[in-house]
Protein backbone atom coordinates (compact mmCIF):
# COMPACT_ATOMS: atom_id res chain seq x y z
CA UNK A 1 0.00 0.00 0.00
CA UNK A 2 1.50 3.38 -0.96
CA UNK A 3 1.89 6.22 1.53
CA UNK A 4 2.48 9.96 1.13
CA UNK A 5 3.16 13.07 3.16
CA UNK A 6 0.16 15.34 3.73
CA UNK A 7 -0.02 18.93 4.99
CA UNK A 8 -3.39 20.09 6.27
CA UNK A 9 -5.07 17.17 4.46
CA UNK A 10 -3.42 18.03 1.12
CA UNK A 11 -1.02 15.49 -0.41
CA UNK A 12 2.36 17.23 -0.72
CA UNK A 13 4.65 14.39 -1.79
CA UNK A 14 4.66 11.61 -4.29
CA UNK A 15 3.42 8.19 -3.21
CA UNK A 16 6.11 6.01 -1.63
CA UNK A 17 5.97 2.22 -1.28
CA UNK A 18 6.24 2.26 2.54
CA UNK A 19 5.83 4.54 5.56
CA UNK A 20 9.56 4.34 6.27
CA UNK A 21 10.26 5.77 2.81
CA UNK A 22 7.96 8.73 3.59
CA UNK A 23 9.72 9.26 6.94
CA UNK A 24 13.07 9.31 5.12
CA UNK A 25 11.73 11.84 2.58
CA UNK A 26 10.34 14.01 5.41
CA UNK A 27 13.68 13.89 7.25
CA UNK A 28 15.57 14.87 4.09
CA UNK A 29 13.30 17.89 3.65
CA UNK A 30 13.66 19.02 7.28
CA UNK A 31 10.16 18.10 8.45
CA UNK A 32 11.19 15.68 11.22
CA UNK A 33 12.07 16.72 14.76
CA UNK A 34 13.30 14.67 17.70
CA UNK A 35 11.33 15.30 20.87
CA UNK A 36 12.38 14.09 24.30
CA UNK A 37 9.61 13.07 26.68
CA UNK A 38 11.78 13.07 29.77
CA UNK A 39 15.26 12.37 31.04
CA UNK A 40 14.75 8.60 31.12
CA UNK A 41 12.88 8.25 27.84
CA UNK A 42 14.81 8.34 24.57
CA UNK A 43 13.80 11.07 22.09
CA UNK A 44 11.28 10.11 19.42
CA UNK A 45 10.81 11.38 15.90
CA UNK A 46 7.75 13.50 15.12
CA UNK A 47 6.63 15.32 12.00
CA UNK A 48 6.51 19.10 11.95
CA UNK A 49 3.13 20.56 12.96
CA UNK A 50 0.46 20.20 10.30
CA UNK A 51 2.12 17.25 8.54
CA UNK A 52 1.02 13.61 8.60
CA UNK A 53 1.64 10.36 6.75
CA UNK A 54 -1.41 8.65 5.26
CA UNK A 55 -2.13 5.79 2.90
CA UNK A 56 -2.94 6.96 -0.60
CA UNK A 57 -3.48 5.80 -4.15
CA UNK A 58 -0.44 5.06 -6.27
CA UNK A 59 0.72 7.95 -8.42
CA UNK A 60 0.30 7.88 -12.17
CA UNK A 61 3.56 7.75 -14.11
CA UNK A 62 4.56 11.29 -15.06
CA UNK A 63 7.40 13.00 -16.85
CA UNK A 64 9.93 14.65 -14.53
CA UNK A 65 12.00 17.75 -15.14
CA UNK A 66 15.79 17.76 -14.94
CA UNK A 67 15.67 18.24 -11.14
CA UNK A 68 13.45 15.17 -10.72
CA UNK A 69 10.27 17.02 -9.70
CA UNK A 70 7.12 16.01 -11.54
CA UNK A 71 4.25 18.31 -12.41
CA UNK A 72 2.21 16.59 -9.69
CA UNK A 73 4.91 17.27 -7.06
CA UNK A 74 5.11 20.92 -8.06
CA UNK A 75 1.34 21.49 -7.99
CA UNK A 76 1.04 19.82 -4.56
CA UNK A 77 3.89 21.94 -3.14
CA UNK A 78 2.27 25.12 -4.44
CA UNK A 79 -1.09 24.13 -2.92
CA UNK A 80 0.54 23.32 0.42
CA UNK A 81 2.37 26.65 0.50
CA UNK A 82 -0.86 28.53 -0.18
CA UNK A 83 -2.63 26.65 2.64
CA UNK A 84 0.23 27.19 5.07
CA UNK A 85 0.38 30.91 4.26
CA UNK A 86 -3.35 31.24 5.00
CA UNK A 87 -2.94 29.28 8.25
CA UNK A 88 0.02 31.44 9.31
CA UNK A 89 -1.94 34.63 8.57
CA UNK A 90 -4.91 33.45 10.64
CA UNK A 91 -2.64 32.37 13.53
CA UNK A 92 -0.88 35.76 13.77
Amino acid sequence: MPYALFSNSVKVSKAFPSKSDVWQHAAETGLVMEVGLGEEDPPRRVLDMGYAIHACAADAVEKSDAAGASEHDMSRMIAACQLNQRCATVAS
